[in-house]
């Protein structure tokens, strides 16, 4: 879900009087990441010794606070483009000049990148021909059109014989029939017995890409059920695959392009359209030689329209109480409180909200691919998502533990028993710290696990634990600490190997 690069500027967004601080330039190497004129400072506190289970009451509270805040349904559901969502980057822009954070970016604390949005398909624009008869865009029932395009489809106009490949098993469903320039129509789904016997290479996106690499100029996917939630495809708009990709659905339509060797007509017009979407990074000088990012996602899917696990819960407030203002209030309580405890300030660090993570990891992508300093200088990575139902299982999940060596060692006995630690060293691709990884830096993510309100109108504050919040804050500073006794993480790439799996 990449998109291409661009310009990164600055959200404009007033500054508090008396938090206002210029931004400024930084140095060309992270291991020279000591900003020119920045001052550590504390808060007007003096330093603490850190142990499991003495963040301060105030502490609680500014979580509370700022739970408030990120999941009142004002925000309407933080999605990337919207006024709820530049609200919540002015919040955290505030929040990070309070804890005494400088500007990241060479324009500021922000970094602006597109989230794609639903495109526009005119149905003159879009349809398929089959000898003498003709099938249009969005056709059908609302709720079950027969024909529809693919998130990465592209736009393209083109004739041509088709050929039908079963379920697009490489080497299986069309071994000695050549796809070069071929339309090819595949089966949407697998049945039981083949997902089972081919266990490994059923996934829609690697038959479709192998099916694109063995010469197919474009792909019509077969549904003989029209399914409902189809009508979504296009409203999670990727980067195109290069070639025309679109699913027909119903019995009649699909037993046509069974046929093989039928002459068939495609033409594809999609009208791309994008919102702005910030990432907000702050920057903690600590006069070390190396630095870690600390992250976490603040974007939600919105008022539903997309990304809704209900369907029919479109037009309704998505909070993202947990998914993913929990993780953004304890990223903003780490930046406050690393200051106050000198046995977790051996590496600089780099405090990062992304955005449109929902849509396909694009600001953590964004960031790597974009980032005003090599991103390999960087330690390691630490990313918070979806930690505030602690009180479910009582127990920390650490994915991603696999992409260091030195990360057993660093959450073996780990003294925060208030809880349980679950070591889990797959990737997990799903979150911020999977670009990371992809990128070879080391990387883990916090998490508390899924449940019955994630992408739900009802992943509200009221299902919040805020003890087990100040907990995991409270984990995540002893991971620091404990990190830092290791002067370099070693990699490995789990990345590749997790992908293979799914």
């Amino acid at each position: 879900m990449r998109h291409g690069r661009g310009r990164a500027s600055v959200l404009e967004l007033p500054p508090s009087p008396e938090l206002g601080k210029p931004a400024i330039k930084l140095e060309p190497r992270m291991n020279r990441l000591s900003l020119l004129f920045g001052l550590f400072f504390t808060l007007g506190l003096s330093a603490q010794t850190f142990k499991c289970g003495t963040l301060s009451p105030e502490a609680r509270e500014r979580l509370k606070r700022d739970m408030e805040f990120l999941a009142s349904d004002d925000l309407q559901g933080r999605l990337p483009g919207t006024e709820g969502a530049n609200e919540a980057v002015a919040y955290i822009i505030r929040n990070f000049q309070e804890a005494g954070l400088r500007p990241f970016f060479p324009g500021g604390f922000t970094q602006q990148f597109s989230a794609p949005r639903p495109a526009h398909l005119p149905k003159q624009g879009n349809w398929i021909r089959i000898q003498d008869d003709s099938l249009f865009v969005n056709s059908g029932t609302t709720a079950a059109p027969a024909f529809v395009l693919l998130p990465y489809s592209q736009s393209s106009a083109l004739e041509g014989s088709s050929v039908y490949i079963h379920a697009g098993i490489q080497g299986v469903h069309y071994q000695g029939t050549s796809l070069l320039g071929q339309i090819v129509t595949m089966d949407w789904e697998l049945s039981p017995k083949d997902q089972k016997k081919y266990s490994g290479q059923t996934s829609l996106s690697s038959r479709i890409q192998n099916a694109k690499q063995a010469g197919a100029k474009a792909i019509i996917l077969l549904d003989r059920k029209n399914k409902k939630g189809i009508t979504q495809m296009m409203l999670r708009r990727q980067r195109d695959l290069g070639i025309p990709v679109a699913l027909v659905s119903g019995k009649r339509w699909v037993r046509k392009l069974r046929r093989a060797q039928k002459d068939v007509g495609l033409q594809i017009t999609i009208q791309e359209r994008g919102a702005e979407a910030y990432n907000v990074a702050g920057f903690l000088d600590l006069g070390q030689p190396t630095t870690i990012v600390v992250g976490a996602h603040y974007d939600h899917v919105g008022l539903g329209k997309w990304g809704s696990r209900n369907p029919d819960a479109e037009g309704q407030v998505h909070n993202g109480a947990d998914d993913n203002a929990s993780g953004t209030a304890v990223l903003m309580e780490l930046a406050r409180e690393v200051s106050l405890y000198p046995e977790v300030q051996g590496r600089n660090i780099l405090f990062v909200a992304f955005s449109a993570e929902e849509d396909g990891l694009l600001g953590s992508k964004y960031f790597v691919e974009n980032c005003p300093v090599p991103v390999h200088d960087f330690a390691y990575m630490l990313n918070i998502d979806m930690v505030g139902r602690l009180n479910r299982a009582d127990s920390l999940m650490i994915y991603a533990t696999g992409s260091a060596a030195e990360w057993a060692s660093v959450l073996r006995d780990m003294p925060c028993d208030q809880f349980g630690i679950e070591n889990i060293p797959a990737l997990f691709p799903r979150s911020d710290h999977a670009p990371f990884v992809r990128a070879g830096i080391p990387a883990i993510m916090l998490h508390t696990g899924l449940h019955e309100d994630y992408h739900g109108p009802t992943d509200d504050l009221d299902k919040i634990d805020m003890d087990g919040l100040v907990k995991v804050t409270e984990a995540a500073l002893e991971i620091l600490e404990r990190a830092q006794k290791h002067p370099r993480l070693t990699f490995i790439d789990i990345a590749q190997r997790s992908e293979r799996v799914q």
